[in-house]
């Protein structure tokens, strides 16, 4: 089984810098009877059912050489294809009102969503999402395997408490990560790398089980919000009525792109549609395919932004910080005591110092990952030191915040 599931993950990979080759390419290598690199092409670009015949082929000719062990090996290749094609048949009929291509470190600022959504941040290769209410909050996390977990944690009084690992059906080697929690506080949306994923990560939908503090066994959703490639983020603004998913299909290193969407209430699938059809809009190959005729997606989009706008204009919110469970302050003319104002830009400070040295943690990571052993031996020691630099930043992070927000309490306690 690990053979099978080894074999899988490198014709992932392999599969992956096939993204560009065209469907023209993969019927010449039909003809010419290269049958498994025509059929990697065909499941690259959605056509499974080709997929499924080529890969036929190839496990008779494999018979036929007398090579069973090479040919019992595609079989689960099959197997994923036949099930990536009835996704196909099954893909939603979503309306998706816009697409845009971003840097993938800054991929969230695509997404633009009311305050009732709650907020999100970009660290360290997950997303930090935070309630409306500003108590609870949930991201991943690696764990002592090197793999992305899904934490949260509970704001009490002004401290946050620790983390606490969230009881979802996770498979032993994958990812999750992506976290979204609805305004209900019980369903979750994020990404995983198991659970039946079909790329790398998937999206997922779970729901909070209040009776035994689990999550419900995950659903995988439906193409076109899923696909071969990483799709990831799902975050859905209900007031608004607009919904963004992010994915790297089609797209170099360092982009992704973002779909904003007009959430179903239910499943809708796309019926009497033929093959083509299904497996360009399960691809998003137009947005305008998606389109209701007769209907302005841009208007709709622009008054949807506009509105978002005059909501969050009522404050103006240079940033948010938390004084006690009456006061908050979004801009720095909302501090009076001058002590608590300059501690304040030290915190900001000291945040940017921390960006700064993850960033640079993260590319010696990358490096370390793809270096031989004696380049390794000495990238170990920087790495250890600046790992441990940042811990106690971190912590020195924290404190100053707690030194700034009793400042603050206690110069109003004087004065009020």
């Amino acid at each position: 089984m690990k053979q099978i599931l080894l074999f899988i993950a490198l014709f992932t990979i392999f599969s992956a810098s096939l993204q560009s080759q065209s469907l023209e390419e993969a019927d010449r290598l039909l003809a010419g009877k290269k049958y498994k690199e025509a059929a990697a092409i065909y499941y690259q670009q959605h056509y499974f059912n080709k997929a499924i015949q080529t890969w036929q082929m190839e496990i008779d000719a494999l018979v036929k050489a007398k090579k069973p062990q090479e040919a019992e090996l595609l079989k689960p290749l099959q197997k994923q294809a036949e099930k990536l094609a009835r996704m196909v048949s099954r893909c939603e009929d979503i309306q998706i009102i816009d697409s845009v291509i971003v840097d993938k470190k800054s991929f969230l600022k695509a997404y633009f969503v009311g305050d009732e959504t709650g907020t999100f941040e970009q660290k360290n290769n997950t997303v930090v999402y935070e309630n409306q209410l500003k108590d609870k909050r949930f991201f991943g996390k690696i764990n002592e395997n090197g793999l992305f977990r899904l934490y949260s944690q509970v704001k009490i009084q002004d401290n946050w408490a620790e983390n606490k690992l969230l009881n979802l059906t996770s498979d032993n080697e994958a990812n999750d990560n992506y976290p979204f929690v609805m305004p209900d506080g019980l369903t979750i949306y994020y990404a995983s790398t198991g659970n039946g994923s079909i790329g790398g990560y998937d999206l997922f939908v779970s729901r909070y089980n209040l009776a035994n503090d689990t999550y419900l066994t995950p659903n995988q959703l439906s193409m076109p919000f899923n696909s071969v490639y990483n799709d990831y983020m799902m975050v859905i603004d209900e007031v608004n009525g607009i919904g963004y998913f992010a994915s790297d299909r089609f797209q170099p290193d360092d982009k992704v792109v973002v779909y904003t969407f007009i959430p179903n209430n239910v499943f809708k699938p796309l019926n009497n549609q033929d093959e083509r059809t299904l497996r360009n809009r399960a691809l998003i190959t137009s947005i305008r395919d998606t389109w209701r005729p007769g209907v302005d997606y841009k208007s709709m989009l622009a008054k949807i932004k506009s509105d978002i706008e005059k909501e969050q204009n009522k404050i103006i919110k240079d940033f948010t910080f938390v004084i006690n469970d009456n006061t908050v302050y979004h801009t720095l003319t909302d501090f009076k005591s001058d002590a608590a104002k300059n501690s304040f830009l030290k915190t900001k400070e000291m945040e940017n110092n921390i960006k700064s040295l993850e960033d640079r943690l993260d590319a010696q990571r990358k490096e370390y990952s793809k270096a031989d052993n004696a380049k390794r031996q000495s990238l170990m020691a920087p790495i250890i030191a600046n790992e441990q630099r940042l811990e106690t930043l971190y912590n020195s992070l924290k404190i100053l915040t707690i030194e700034t927000r009793n400042s603050e309490i206690r110069y109003l306690r004087i004065n009020n």
